[in-house]
């Protein structure tokens, strides 16, 4: 298993959405959402920490 995390200053968690043709972001989740084995976020006193793990091979 592969375990990558990103973390940064904004307390406030992602959440899945469904983006639209015409916008210009809002695909990252969703790829790690098909992708990964499992992924969760953890909210800091500092901001968050996004997580996701890879099945490898």
């Amino acid at each position: 298993v592969l375990r990558c995390e990103v973390g940064d200053d904004v307390p406030q968690l992602p959440r899945l959405r469904q983006a639209r043709a015409t916008d210009e972001g809002g695909r990252g989740l969703y790829l790690v959402n098909r992708l990964a084995r499992r992924w969760g976020a953890t909210r800091l006193s500092t901001g968050k920490v996004v997580w996701f793990e890879l099945h490898r091979g």
